[in-house]
């Protein structure tokens, strides 16, 4: 684990975690550590089985610890199973240097030897209200070159990056060149494309040469108008500003310019590359992979999730689903957090983007294990389900009278001024008024019916889609109020949620169908009203194969925000076929159009087409990152710091998938390979971590080998369904 609260190691490879922020003293390595009250991690190695107990020791000296004192703290034996402890001892003073070692307890009386002592210090700014958000990270890189036929150079970079540049250059006067940069290049040539859109980056800068041979960095231009913007989140002093670019064109050197004399500098959030990996029989889907996984590692460049370089801004929908990805793809959990804290504290303004604060801080709780941020801010996250909007029914609407003063100081809104009211926004963009948003908006292409991405979506004073993800934050703040011990509030988020779906069915269900209608006093049923009932779980059972019938007609009807809960709801209730479909297609509204369009990093809409001034850098179009990983192949935590880990893969017709992901209690490995008649799946567990295993039955008479040897085990509803599975490396095979 590299959050710098967070301190890990090893227990038996004897291996520090925390790579990034470490110092260097003689020859230990100190891990920078940014609060007063850190928590201790610890991966075991995967042979290590029922974990009963540890014992963490933290000294002021190395001598002590090497005598097993801890002056500073020792836990005594915990009996638990957590591979994790919050610090519980002295006041740690900054600046100064501690050690720490831990030993843990496999059945009860069998303990382990201690871990290698790790050094840490914390940071002079650390305060024990920080949640801990690590230093930007670059790195220098060298382009691919091509020196054109009238002298001037271009150079591809390979991939779009948030950086910045230098080049080398003589001259024996005073001289100038032109340097221009791009994310974008004419088809079939040797050019950056000068006209490329609104908000896709182009840009253009004449250097003044002096004579001899000099580095030059190249200044970025102001945008003056996400400037002036309050929310937006400024590139810290000691990057300097950044701009994302994969082309540069030289124009007017002098001279013969090597690939070392043209550096740049990219700049992103500590990322482990080695975290993540997946391959599978479909090459679409595997390029759809690693092109959503780069772009969560482009997009941090600022070190929060914020929605691309048009705003740079914080958004909580685009956060969700760049947290989600994140996760997938890299076991890093400071930037989620600091992302939440900033969101709690500067709500954006479409009505379910307030909820989605409350599953990001569940998220946060489910991954790490660390409940500190639900304890610190549980009276804000109640505030963020809603429930002040909601009638005598249990529904919500925001054009009741209900958003009063007090209600947006509760919200922290009271900055928006004129702007304060919550307004629904069911997906984005919306269609835009006869000829307004350029007069491009209303293309709907051969692959929609409705102009805009909310599928003609019909708003209503009581609308489906924000009372189906309110269900859903309600149902999750349970709970959170559970873990939490508070039983009367985890009493009534049940009560109100119950009451809800009742209202929900009542008002928003066509009988005649199941279908959900748009809104109360209208029968139009758009993708996102039933696709956000069937993923937040609102369908009966009953009525389930004709809403996910309905939703899977209308194929991708919504946009890269929506395609998150279309997915989860396909996976969710057996449409795993269709939904590989959907994320291997070559349609225009595809992320393989996204390739094919040029861009590297997730665009922010499926086409230019559908939202002419997009950027090409918004994590909130990553969605197959995580559903790859969640849904695709099964594996999420079960219990929270990821101790009980479940592996449900739905490959669908895919020959073939394996996937390689990271806990902070280690990494997961799974490869799921199938024939007509054969089923197996490889699986790495780490050590202490317990699986849930489902592996498909398959037809026929067919029994479940461990590691070669039959077993008893009975199928149930299509799967053998293995509970408790042990770490390490095991093969089940289904023949």
């Amino acid at each position: 684990m590299r959050n710098a609260d967070y301190i890990g190691l090893n227990g038996k490879k004897q291996s520090l975690l925390l790579h990034d922020g470490i110092l260097n003293e003689g020859k230990y390595e100190i891990a920078k550590v940014q609060s007063e009250n850190p928590l201790f991690h610890w991966i075991l190695d995967d042979r290590s089985q029922n974990i009963t107990a540890h014992q963490i020791l933290v000294s002021s000296n190395r001598e002590g610890l090497d005598q097993n004192k801890g002056d500073f703290w020792d836990s005594g034996k915990v009996n638990t199973q957590k591979c994790s402890s919050l610090y519980a001892g002295k006041p740690l003073q900054k600046n100064k240097v501690y050690y720490w070692k831990v030993r843990y307890w496999e059945n009860s009386d069998q303990n382990s030897v201690y871990s290698k002592p790790r050094a840490f210090i914390i940071d002079p700014n650390a305060t024990s209200e920080k949640f801990s958000q690590e230093p930007l990270v670059t790195m220098d890189e060298f382009p691919e070159m091509t020196k054109k036929r009238d002298g001037n150079y271009f150079l591809d970079f390979r991939k779009a990056a948030f950086a910045k540049l230098k080049i080398e250059l003589s001259s024996i006067k005073e001289d100038s060149v032109l340097v221009s940069v791009g994310e974008m290049k004419q088809k079939n040539e040797f050019s950056i494309d000068t006209n490329p859109g609104k908000n896709i980056r182009y840009y253009q800068t004449q250097l003044k040469l002096k004579p001899g041979t000099h580095w030059y960095e190249i200044v970025w231009p102001e945008n003056k108008k996400r400037a002036s913007n309050r929310f937006m989140i400024k590139m810290p002093d000691y990057i300097g500003e950044v701009y994302p670019f994969r082309f540069v064109e030289l124009k007017g050197s002098q001279g013969t310019l090597k690939a070392h004399q043209v550096v740049r500098t990219k700049v992103n959030y500590t990322f482990v590359d080695s975290a993540s990996s997946f391959e599978s029989s479909n090459e679409v889907l595997n390029h759809v992979w690693e092109f959503c996984k780069y772009s969560m590692k482009a997009t941090s460049f600022c070190g929060y999730y914020v929605d691309g370089d048009r705003e740079r801004i914080p958004y909580e929908a685009d956060a969700y689903i760049n947290q989600l990805s994140h996760y997938a793809v890299d076991a890093e959990y400071g930037i989620a957090r600091g992302s939440m804290k900033h969101l709690l504290f500067n709500p954006t303004w479409p009505t379910e983007w307030t909820l989605y604060n409350i599953l990001m801080a569940w998220y946060d709780y489910l991954y790490t294990g660390d409940n500190r941020f639900i304890v610190k801010y549980y009276h804000e996250l109640k505030i963020k389900t809603l429930m002040d909007l909601s009638n005598e029914t249990g529904l919500i609407s925001t054009l009741t009278g209900k958003q009063t003063e007090d209600f947006f100081e509760k919200l922290h809104k009271n900055h928006w001024g004129k702007n304060n009211n919550l307004r629904d926004i069911v997906d984005w963009p919306q269609a835009s008024p006869p000829g307004g948003y350029e007069n491009l908006n209303h293309f709907t292409g051969t692959e929609k019916e409705y102009a805009g991405e909310n599928d003609g979506y019909v708003y209503q004073k009581y609308n489906a889609v924000v009372n189906a993800l309110y269900y859903g934050a309600l149902k999750i703040m349970g709970k959170i109020a559970l873990d939490l011990d508070q039983k009367e509030d985890s009493i009534l988020f049940l009560t109100h949620s119950k009451k809800l779906k009742k209202a929900y069915l009542d008002i928003f269900q066509d009988k005649t169908n199941g279908l959900i209608n748009d809104g109360e006093d209208t029968d139009h049923k758009s993708q996102h009203a039933n696709m956000f009932a069937l993923t937040f779980g609102l369908i009966p059972e009953k009525n389930i194969q004709n809403v996910v019938k309905y939703i899977e007609q209308k194929k991708m009807s919504c946009s890269v925000y929506g395609s998150q809960i279309l997915l989860e709801g396909l996976f969710d209730y057996g449409e795993e076929n269709h939904a590989i479909e959907l994320m291997a297609a070559k349609t225009e509204r595809s992320w393989y159009n996204m390739i094919r369009y040029g861009s590297t990093i997730t665009m922010e809409a499926w086409d230019k087409r559908y939202k002419p001034n997009l950027d090409l850098n918004h994590a909130w179009g990553g969605a197959p990152a995580n559903i790859i990983v969640r849904k695709m192949m099964g594996v999420a935590p079960l219990t929270p710091g990821a101790q009980n880990i479940k592996i449900h893969p739905k490959i669908g017709a895919l020959e073939y998938a394996n996937l390689k992901t990271s806990f902070i209690s280690g990494s997961v490995e799974v490869d799921c390979r199938q024939t007509d008649s054969t089923y197996a799946m490889k699986v790495k567990l780490p050590g202490g971590v317990k699986g849930d295993l489902k592996i498909p039955a398959l037809k026929g008479d067919k029994k479940l080998y461990i590691n070669g040897k039959p077993t008893q085990n009975k199928s149930e509803k299509g799967y053998f369904h293995l509970k408790n599975f042990y770490s390490g490396s095991n093969l089940l095979e289904v023949k």
